[in-house]
């Protein structure tokens, strides 16, 4: 049996997603998991923890919307927000060492998961 770290256990990816956003927006991770609209910072972290999940994390839109109780289109409509935010360069480069630090997060969760399957077999 091969890890994969998207699904179907997504579980350790996602919580990197979220608590990326909600530590940039200063929002309780909590707020960002809640099914019910929030006010605009809640939304917009939501939208930035989504669309990590799906950049800088790999996930697929489906994956997303799956993971945070949304549907595709809401995904879809989370990832260009942020790509439109992108085009400030301030907001650019604090998106792009992001993505960097949760892709170096994600291949080290995965490291650990193949290497905790190679020692139970």
């Amino acid at each position: 049996m091969s890890i994969s770290c998207f699904e179907p256990r997504p579980f350790p990816i996602i919580g990197l997603s979220v608590a990326a956003a909600a530590a940039v927006a200063r929002i309780p991770a909590a707020a960002l998991a809640s099914p019910a609209r929030r006010r605009a910072p809640v939304a917009r972290a939501r939208q930035l923890a989504v669309y990590l999940h799906h950049v800088a994390l790999g996930a697929s839109l489906s994956a997303c919307a799956r993971a945070f109780a949304r549907d595709r289109a809401t995904v879809r409509h989370a990832c260009a927000a942020i790509e439109d935010l992108r085009d400030d360069p301030h907001v650019d480069r604090w998106a792009a060492r992001l993505e960097l630090a949760l892709a170096a997060q994600r291949d080290m969760v995965c490291d650990l998961l193949r290497e905790a399957e190679g020692a139970a077999r």
